[in-house]
């Protein structure tokens, strides 16, 4: 009974509407709300990693400068020494030009001088000459040497490149390794400040260890690692993920915590490599999912510093980053279904107050049908309260039901009356259509049908039509026939019709001129017209003896000539427009020698404007091509041309009223 009640359904009803819902809304709201939570928290991994970068980037630059102070500073110094030498150098060849001192002389006091010059453990000065031979220097190791295939650090002869160099410029930096033979002792890496000294042309260097700076980078990168080792091996990602950076020798300067040390060897999802020998592969950015074995998988996203060659890693369960996503959902759902008990208790209120006044409206609809409706009866008055009581749909249900049996008593009342009146207009109808078919001609006697084969056919589109069709003798003997079609239907048209069909008679009394008889219907017809109607007309008069016709129309289709041999044409030719449109019009006549076996076909428009159920016409053409046959009869020809019509249009409602008049001149 429960499922069957309107309060059982309505329950049922939002119950079912709520469980659709949730099982609609709770999958996408989880796997969009999954992806939105793990692409948040695989940002802020991100974030993470490039702060980490910036950092990085931050204390590198800081370091780069750093270096760069110390050998710009170093090059300062290198050029100031050399311009102190330079000037003594200069002393000596200005003794040389005022004669103090012979040129060789000065030369030998100077290269002594240069000998004897300290400047400390890492530094020392010599000079060479054009030949690339070093003269003299405070470094006792380098006199006599040839430094011709001495190579600077980019691979250039040094003494030549910067012989030519502080030629043109004035002076020169370069890096190189001294010393050059390999059994001399261990090499090491200096820098150089060279100048040309244009009197004696020679080439002046002074030179300085590289690899205090270099020691001092290196300290510097070693404090920097250490800083950023304490920075981020305390830092957690998500809830149980870490920071990591390797470099390209797969040294740890951050490495991962010891209970995830085995991850390094975890298998990639797809290739199965190692996840260690993924990172000895530098690559700008990855995104790697690997999968150790008996746990979960690991979403790893790495960035590369490429001036440390540093592999900088962020590694973080997958399940860490959907974590939260899972719990949003449960207090979601945990929300949806008090939410949902609640929409069902009030669900079931509100049921209960529908369908308690319904089940009243129910059992008083019930008692409707055996009162008797023609007399008035007082609802109850529970019933007729409601309007009042309830102010929502209910009470306008009440309210239509009440008005309903009001109507319905009237209604029956009027329906009686019109049913009554109704059956009058039909009768009325079929009469008037009686009285139409009563006016058509009655078929030729025997004794004409060896003269001429006619026969004509009517079939209105509703009861009573408008198109008409007449055939009579003349008082001189020829036959007349017409065949015509008023411009509306139904009654209106049916009454036109009746006139046009007793003026042709009438007036047919004392003129058998086709032309003028029309030009006398025209007249009439127009004369009191006051709705304009028309009635088109093909009006003809033939001599059974010898065949000759004579015949106008009036704005009706042409007729159809079908010869002996089977061959159609229309009969062109238009006497005028059609009958009643306007008075004092002329029409004129046509003529035509009907020879034996040739059948003339007067109709209307009701055949080519015959639509089937797609609306498409039937046409004239395929009226033509339905004609194109020897005629054997008159019949046989209007039957056979109606039926092929009804055919096209499959039983579609007829579009206007058909009618048909065949003449054929039989074989004497």
């Amino acid at each position: 009974m429960f499922l069957h009640s309107l309060r059982g359904k309505i329950f049922l009803a939002v119950l079912g509407l709520l469980l659709v819902i949730a099982g609609a809304v709770m999958p996408v709201t989880q796997r969009d709300m999954t992806r939105a939570v793990e692409a948040n928290e695989r940002h802020a991994v991100q974030n993470v990693l490039q702060l980490v970068l910036r950092h990085t980037e931050v204390r590198w630059e800081t370091l780069l400068d750093d270096k760069i102070y110390n050998v710009r500073t170093g090059r300062a110094q290198l050029m100031e020494l050399g311009a102190t030498i330079q000037s003594v150098l200069s002393s000596y060849e200005s003794k040389a030009q005022l004669g103090v001192l012979s040129d060789d002389d000065a030369k030998q006091l100077a290269l002594a001088w240069l000998n004897r010059l300290p400047l400390g453990d890492r530094r020392y000065a010599f000079l060479y000459d054009a030949h690339h031979q070093v003269l003299a220097s405070s470094s006792p190791a380098m006199i006599g040497q040839d430094i011709s295939s001495l190579l600077d650090i980019k691979g250039r002869p040094l003494a030549q490149a910067l012989y030519e160099e502080s030629r043109y410029s004035g002076y020169g930096f370069a890096l190189y390794r001294w010393p050059a033979d390999p059994a001399a002792g261990p090499k090491e890496t200096r820098y150089a400040y060279f100048s040309y000294f244009q009197p004696w042309n020679w080439m002046l260097a002074v030179s300085d260890n590289a690899q205090g700076i270099t020691n001092q980078v290196q300290a510097q990168q070693t404090r920097m690692e250490a800083a950023l080792r304490n920075a981020l091996s305390g830092l957690t990602l998500a809830q149980s993920g870490f920071l990591f950076i390797m470099t390209d020798s797969g040294r740890f300067v951050v490495p991962p915590p010891a209970e995830h040390a085995d991850l390094l060897q975890a298998p990639e999802r797809t290739s199965g490599r190692a996840l260690q020998d993924i990172l000895l592969t530098p690559a700008a950015e990855q995104q790697i999912t690997v999968q150790p074995k008996g746990h979960q998988p690991w979403s790893i996203h790495t960035l590369y510093y490429k001036p440390l060659k540093w592999t900088l890693g962020a590694a973080v369960p997958q399940s860490d980053l959907t974590a939260p996503a899972r719990r949003l959902i449960q207090r979601q759902a945990m929300i949806f279904a008090g939410a949902l008990l609640l929409a069902l208790a009030l669900a079931w209120l509100m049921a209960s107050r529908i369908a308690k006044p319904l089940d009243t409206l129910t059992r008083y609809a019930l008692k409707l049908p055996s009162q008797d409706l023609t007399t008035h009866v007082q609802p109850p008055e529970r019933i007729t309260q409601m309007p009042t009581r309830y102010r929502d749909e209910v009470g306008r249900l009440a309210a239509s039901f009440l008005s309903m049996q009001d109507k319905l008593s009237n209604n029956i009342k009027h329906l009686m009356l019109e049913t009554s009146a109704r059956e009058r207009f039909k009768s009325e109808l079929n009469i008037a259509r009686d009285i139409q078919m009563g006016m058509l001609p009655k078929p030729l006697p025997a004794e004409t049908l060896g003269q001429i084969d006619l026969h004509a056919a009517i079939q209105p589109a509703k009861e009573v039509g408008g198109d008409l069709y007449d055939y009579f003798f003349l008082p001189d003997g020829r036959l007349c026939f017409a065949i015509g079609d008023v411009s509306d239907k139904g009654v209106p048209a049916a009454l036109f019709m009746a006139v046009t069909h007793t003026l042709i008679r009438a007036t047919a009394e004392d003129e058998t001129d086709p032309a003028l008889l029309l030009q006398r219907i025209n007249n009439r017809l127009a004369e009191n017209n006051p709705n304009m109607m028309f009635v088109t007309l093909l009006l003809g008069v033939i001599d059974l003896s010898t065949g000759s016709l004579v015949w106008a129309n009036a704005g009706h289709p042409p007729p159809a000539l079908i010869r002996a041999d089977g061959t159609v044409r229309l009969l062109p030719g238009r006497s005028g427009p059609a009958c009643g449109v306007q008075e004092g019009l002329q029409y004129q006549c046509f003529t035509y020698q009907l020879d034996r076996g040739e059948t003339l076909l007067g109709y209307t428009d009701g055949i080519t404007d015959a639509t089937d159920r797609q609306d498409t016409q039937y046409g004239e053409t395929r009226m033509i091509a339905r004609l194109s046959a020897p005629v054997t009869s008159a019949t046989t020809l209007t039957q056979g041309l109606l039926d092929d019509v009804h055919q096209f249009t499959d039983g579609a409602s007829p579009f206007d009223d058909i009618t048909l008049i065949a003449i054929r001149r039989p074989y004497a």
